[in-house]
Order: structure tokens, then sequence, then C-alpha cells
């Protein structure tokens, strides 16, 4: 199945945009969730005009699944590039800096606070909306920082439906919105790691040729001992121009037999990104700037 014959940009995400851009006038921050292991491929490129004027932050998300060199390296790009006027490293899952993100949207919202209180105001609230697209952990976050199950939260791509607000505590509130895609991808690689770390539905592309871009990514920079060491391979299993054939061996090395004795190449291409995706592969992103 070709990239092109995907439908990236169904109804409900069109009707999210149109959302956001209702509500972004009752909006002080704008809170951007992205996947850590790809801050690039999980950014909506829609969101920089949608956010203008106001202020920024984004979280790295699963931070715990990449190496600290990895983080400093993009929270000082986003920086750089005035994509974010704050950046934070976290893990929705674990809870990992969920101070530092408080801290965060004190300092972003605190002129603004500071100028409707020297003007007589007595109660001064933060209204935040979170932005992401799907199954970068927008609602498992925002259950976090709550402290409760506040926002409904799925195991597949874009569970959440519809709109929420959310009160974090005193003098900030949240809106919580359904994760969105864009209508286009900028390159076909963007798409490919959407689908290696199942942020798009493993129903949408082969399960095979994804895990063979995960192999090229890893083989590209120098982890092949990585899946020596997990699967079992031998130094002559390495086949740098067909990877269908580590596949191949990657299903021999540990048994993965169908019920007629032949190899399970789709057993080992679902072990294979299952493995990535909970960092028993090591903690490495995809992207590269």
């Amino acid at each position: 199945m070709s990239m092109t014959q995907i439908n990236w940009y169904p109804g409900h995400m069109k009707k999210t945009k149109d959302l956001i851009e209702e509500n972004l006038k009752l909006i002080d921050v704008v809170l951007e969730i992205v996947d850590a292991r790809i801050p690039l491929s999980s950014k909506n490129p829609n969101i920089a005009s949608l956010s203008k004027n106001k202020k920024r932050i984004i979280v790295l998300n699963k931070s715990d699944l990449v190496s600290k060199q990895e983080l400093d390296k993009w929270k000082k790009y986003f920086k750089e590039q005035d994509f974010a006027d704050e950046v934070v490293e976290m893990s929705a899952e674990t809870g990992y800096n969920v101070k530092k993100l408080y801290e965060a949207i004190e300092f972003v919202s605190k002129e603004r606070k500071e100028k409707l209180l020297k003007k007589g105001l007595k109660k001064v609230s933060t209204r935040i909306i979170v932005l992401g697209i799907p199954n970068v952990g927008k609602s498992r976050l925002i259950n976090r920082i709550v402290g409760k199950n506040s926002a409904a939260v799925g195991n597949k791509p874009g569970f959440t439906r519809g709109k929420q607000w959310v009160r974090i505590k005193e003098g900030i509130e949240l809106l919580d919105t359904p994760g969105i895609l864009w209508p286009k991808f900028e390159s076909k690689t963007v798409g490919i790691n959407l689908a290696i770390t199942g942020a798009i539905r493993d129903e949408i592309l082969p399960l095979e040729d994804v895990a063979c871009s995960l192999l090229r990514k890893m083989l590209e920079q120098g982890r092949w001992e990585s899946l020596k060491e997990r699967y079992k391979l031998l130094e002559e299993d390495r086949d740098d121009k067909v990877l269908e054939n580590i596949l191949s061996k990657i299903a021999l090395r540990m048994a993965m037999l169908n019920k007629g004795g032949e190899l399970n190449v789709l057993q080992a291409a679902y072990t294979l990104l299952r493995d990535y995706r909970v960092a028993k592969l090591g903690k490495f992103g995809l992207d590269e700037i």
C-alpha cells in the first residue's frame, strides 16, 4: 500500500481543527505534546500557525524512551527555532517531571497574571489547550497532572473524543481535545516514523514494511548489537540490503512458526515494533535535525 492511498485526514480531524480555532480565543497557553522519539515527525505543522500570539510549551513525552543527550538536543532545537517558549521533558506513564511542567506553566503565564492583578482582578486563571497528534499520550498526561481519571484514555490511536475542560488546580484550567493529524505529510519518512511508534494504527501499513524501516534506522545508527542480543541473531544473519532477510532470521532464531511450520515473519515484525515501543531494543529516537 502506498502512502498516497491512505486517508490521513478523516473528517473528525478537520472538525477538531475547526474546534481548536474556535476555542483559541479563550486560551492563554498552548501546550503541545510530541513523542520524544520522533519530536519532528509527531509535531503537527498546523499548530505553529494556530498558536500565533499565544504562549507555547512543548512537552517531550515518553522521554524515558530516549537518551538524555537526545532530549537536550531537541530542547535546544525547539527553543532556538522559536517553536516554544518553554520545553519540558516528561513521562505521562511514570509521572516524571510533572513539577517541571507546572513551573513552565507558571513561568510563561506570570507576566499576564501580574498585569491583570494590577488592574484589580482578584482571581486570575490561566487557560491551557492541549494539542497533539493521536497516541502521543495526551490523555495520560492530563490524568497524571490532574491526579485522577478526568480524561478518557484508550490504548489505540484516536481514542479520545470530543472536548472537555479540566481544572488542574486553583488558577489553571485545561482544555483537552482529540489528537489530530494533518492533511499531508512533508515526507514518507514522517509517516513511517509515526507508524513505527504506533501513532498510526498497525492495520494501516504493512507491518513487515514498517518493521524493515525500523531495522534500516537501527542499522544506520549502529545498533546491530542490540538486535543480535535481543533476538539471538548471528553475525551472518545481518543483511543491510535485504532487510526482509533479517526479519526472517528473527523469526527463525526466536522459533516463530506458523501452524504449518513456516517462519512467521509477521509475528517477527510485530515483536520488533512492540519491543522498540517499550524500549527493549534500547533508548533511542528516530528523527534527525
